[in-house]
């Protein structure tokens, strides 16, 4: 009995080493099944449509697709009577633009764009017209041909070259804060955020079309030591009637850009 029972013992256990081996085996690839199957994982991520990365905080990663796109034009307020023109010839000249465009008005300046340590001409530039109506004829006109190639133009955005106008410019968009009481014996108003393209007649201009207020004269900040405008200033009027008036134009736009006022103190009045 007893050999019988370790016959059976023996049997038992080779039976089971033999549905083990088995069970190995369903398991296993043949190594040149996992060479395939891990091409056509390659193949399946060359097809994917955008690339995805690691997340360093060891979340999901993100397809690039979800983005966000770079920030349209209009970040910076645009000028009333300047217009961008690209994709120019390299033949191209004041007098052919001027002609190209003589239908839409008078032009004023060109600024060509430059390459700074070459002075090679890029191919673009701000072209300044008599009046926002001839601007804005322009920017209709985009597309017209000169020298044999269509001309892209859009509204020229005042966003500056400058250290100074950059840091003016990224103030362009700020929510108005209305003026405190004024001082006794103010007849100055403080003016920030203004277009550096800014001249007195324009801004006499402002007061007298927006609010019917006449100023005496005009103080413009410039750095000292680069001479550069700060786009801010002082501005003067007669008396209290003129200067309540001129108040109220806080936070309206003057060539493009909101303008920002504070009553100045007697005191400060250089």
């Amino acid at each position: 009995k007893k050999d019988k029972k370790d016959k059976k013992e023996k049997k038992d256990k080779k039976d089971k080493r033999e549905r083990d081996a088995e069970d190995d085996t369903s398991l296993k690839k043949p190594r040149f099944e996992e060479e395939k199957s891990d091409a056509v994982g390659a193949a399946a991520d060359d097809e994917e449509p955008a690339m995805k990365f690691k997340s360093a905080d060891g979340r999901k990663p993100q397809s690039n697709a979800s983005a966000a796109p770079p920030p349209p034009l209009g970040t910076f307020p645009t000028s009333s009577t300047k217009v961008y023109m690209g994709n120019l010839a390299w033949s191209i000249d004041e007098a052919a633009i001027g002609e190209a465009f003589a239908d839409c008005g008078e032009v004023v300046s060109i600024k060509w764009f430059e390459e700074k340590d070459t002075n090679k001409f890029l191919g673009a530039g701000v072209v300044e017209f008599e009046s926002t109506e001839a601007a804005a004829r322009a920017v209709a006109a985009a597309g017209r041909e000169v020298h044999s190639r269509e001309t892209k133009i859009r509204a020229w955005e005042d966003r500056g070259n400058t250290g100074e106008e950059k840091r003016a410019a990224k103030t362009a968009k700020f929510d108005v804060k209305p003026l405190g009481p004024k001082p006794p014996g103010c007849f100055t108003l403080f003016l920030g955020n203004l277009n550096f393209g800014i001249d007195d007649d324009e801004m006499g201009k402002f007061f007298m079309e927006g609010a019917g207020a006449t100023m005496t004269t005009v103080r413009w900040l410039t750095n000292k030591d680069t001479g550069e405008f700060r786009g801010v200033g002082f501005v003067d009027f007669p008396d209290d009637e003129n200067l309540d008036k001129a108040a109220t134009m806080n936070g309206k736009p003057c060539m493009g850009r909101a303008v920002r006022m504070d009553w100045q103190a007697p005191g400060g009045r250089g």
